[in-house]
């Protein structure tokens, strides 16, 4: 900024010599009456001076006064040029924030458009969650009813075995009622007493009295034919030896 600065036109000599001629003229007015008789010619040359004073003198409060507006006005002057420079402060930080704001609202932009992104994967995780957990329960009830199915199946062939079982078990006893009796008598041996089980060598088992009896009268098995004595029997032990007993 630029600064002025206002010389006074103020002329000390002028100053002190209208002072003096105005003292002088009181002077004279007081202690020289005498004085008004001098010549018309230097009076009137001397009031012309002061009256040439008296004008300077109005110049010099005119000039002073000018002065004073000058002096004010480079007041607003230098006013005006800090508030010049304050401004063009104040537009170089508003242009600072200015690119300040251009670069967070890049990077606001930025982050909604990642948060958008990011909203649209989870959307998308979330509906492929939601189409795995469908699957996954569509499997478990798959799973289960194939359990179900399974454990009918199983039931059904545990009642089914069971049924075998029976069947074979009366099919058993049955058979073993039918073959496991005295091939003489044809009643079931016993493992102890008169009726205990024998076999002869040819292997065919018979009641221990039955077979006696039959070997006194004929000497061969009853059912082979093949010659037996009845030194040749042989008792049968162990425990259970008959498929009904326990």
């Amino acid at each position: 900024m630029t600064e002025y600065t206002i010389i006074p036109l103020e002329d000390s000599f002028l100053v002190e010599e209208s002072e003096w001629l105005l003292q002088w003229t009181k002077l004279n007015s007081e202690n020289c009456d005498d004085g008004a008789n001098k010549s018309d010619a230097k009076h009137s040359n001397l009031m012309l001076h002061l009256k040439e004073v008296k004008i300077y003198r109005e110049q010099i409060d005119e000039l002073n006064s000018q002065h004073a507006f000058l002096n004010k006005e480079m007041e607003l002057v230098r006013d005006l040029e800090k508030q010049k420079c304050d401004l063009q402060l104040y537009n170089a930080q508003k242009e600072h924030l200015t690119i300040e704001r251009d670069g967070l609202l890049l990077q606001l932009e930025d982050a909604k458009e990642k948060y958008a992104s990011i909203l649209q994967e989870l959307d998308e995780q979330s509906k492929s969650m939601v189409e795995m957990n469908k699957t996954f329960h569509l499997e478990i009830e798959k799973f289960e009813q194939r359990q179900i199915d399974m454990l009918h199946a199983i039931q059904h062939q545990d009642e089914k075995h069971l049924l075998q079982m029976d069947r074979l078990e009366r099919n058993l006893q049955k058979k073993y009622s039918e073959v496991n009796v005295c091939g003489i008598c044809v009643t079931p041996w016993d493992s102890g007493g008169v009726h205990r089980l024998v076999s002869l060598p040819c292997g065919h088992l018979f009641g221990d009295k039955c077979i006696r009896e039959h070997l006194r009268r004929v000497l061969q098995c009853p059912i082979c034919k093949v010659m037996a004595l009845e030194e040749h029997l042989r008792y049968i032990y162990g425990i259970n030896i008959l498929p009904y007993e326990n």
